[in-house]
């Protein structure tokens, strides 16, 4: 699904976390351990989005990396 298509209960906000990139795979593995899911790493290793088990995402970028 393109992160841009219409859902039902979309959710209202959507968060943006920067960490540095030599913590970003950790910091994705934690999320997803804790029941997070991979919504999306097409633009993978510039970000990922992830979401929390309601559906809310949150995009994790990575920093100080061109």
């Amino acid at each position: 699904m393109d992160a841009h298509e219409a859902r039902p209960q979309r959710n209202r906000m959507h968060l943006d976390i920067a960490v540095p990139h030599d913590q970003a795979e950790a910091r994705i593995a934690a999320a997803l351990a804790a029941g997070g899911t991979l919504v999306s790493d097409a633009h993978a290793p510039r970000w990922w989005v992830l979401a929390d088990a309601e559906g809310n995402e949150a995009s994790r970028p990575w920093v100080g990396r061109e």
